[in-house]
């Protein structure tokens, strides 16, 4: 008998032809009726009492399939054995196999994204917030994540509260980095293509990608490019580290050309610079309550002039202002 007619005759899923020929395979010995009965007390055994009521009416068909009148078989032959064997076993782990895909939750996906004129608090079902950056995404397995562990997939930039939970690790995956916490307080900036920034602000954290094991504590933040595997560690300030949370753009010796790409990255606009600019740099915070208002404090603390079109910035340095 064919193990695939016996898993779809088991399953109701047979056709008219296929249970004429189990009903014959029943008849030609009591071995045949033996494996029919081990497998559907094996589905059983899998479905439990989830379905008691089909599986009994399913039992009466089989049974009354069984007591049809059966022939005299004069001999089994020895090869007979193995094949029937053979069958239960193929057909039980089909059965196995089915019970498992059917019982198996399906992955409940969720992608929380931000614009570059938006920025998002995301309270996670652990109670863990999340303060995404402008231009980021967050990504999780709603069904899975409070399970045995909790895991999330950032890309852009992001301020963690995690809440504790010792038996259920925290995972934050990013391009070919993985920070696993149990409960503090961290920022991601890991945009494609960039090297990325990891700083603690409480607690403790491990970072682990190609070439990389370490462990960072509060005020430590690591530079890593995943690409090269180039590595800067050093230390920082908490405002540095909070300063998504605390809605600051945070601007660290950074040129003219380093601020225009903040700014693109930040308000999803085209920035360009008019000039050649002579060296500059700057370090300070600016609170972002918009594009106008940050470029205004740019002006008045570096030393920035601005102009806004429909879809472009375009910056250059004051003629007076000095280094």
């Amino acid at each position: 008998m064919n193990e695939k007619i016996l898993f779809r005759y088991i399953y109701e899923l047979s056709n008219a032809a296929e249970r004429e020929m189990v009903t014959a395979w029943l008849q030609q010995s009591e071995r045949n009726r033996d494996i029919l009965v081990a497998l559907v007390k094996r589905k059983q055994q899998l479905e439990g009492a989830a379905d008691q009521q089909a599986a009994d009416t399913h039992w009466e068909r089989v049974q009354a399939a069984m007591n049809e009148e059966v022939p005299a078989v004069k001999n089994i032959r020895p090869w007979w054995l193995y094949s029937a064997a053979a069958a239960l076993v193929t057909v039980s782990m089909g059965i196995g196999w089915l019970w498992q895909h059917q019982h198996t939750p399906a992955a409940q996906p969720v992608k929380l994204s931000t614009t570059g004129k938006n920025k998002q608090v995301i309270t996670l079902p652990d109670g863990t917030r999340v303060w995404l950056q402008y231009n980021s995404s967050l990504e999780y397995d709603a069904r899975a994540f409070n399970n045995s562990n909790r895991q999330v997939i950032l890309n852009g930039a992001a301020f963690f509260n995690v809440n504790g939970s010792p038996d259920k690790p925290f995972r934050v995956s990013t391009h070919q980095t993985t920070v696993t916490v149990l409960g503090t307080s961290f920022s991601i900036h890991a945009r494609e293509h960039e090297m990325q920034e990891i700083a603690v602000a409480s607690g403790k954290i491990n970072v682990q990608a190609a070439q990389l094991n370490i462990n960072l504590l509060p005020m430590q933040r690591i530079k890593y490019d995943p690409v090269t595997h180039a590595l800067l560690s050093d230390s920082t300030s908490l405002d540095r580290i909070t300063a998504v949370r605390d809605n600051l753009l945070v601007f660290e010796n950074d040129d003219l050309p380093s601020i225009a790409r903040k700014l693109s990255q930040w308000y999803n606009r085209d920035v360009i610079i008019h000039g050649t600019p002579h060296r500059v740099s700057f370090t300070g915070s600016v609170q972002d309550n918009g594009i106008q208002p940050v470029l205004e404090g740019l002006s008045f603390l570096a030393g920035v002039e601005y102009k806004i079109t429909a879809d472009t910035i375009i910056l250059s340095l004051k003629r007076n202002h000095k280094k």
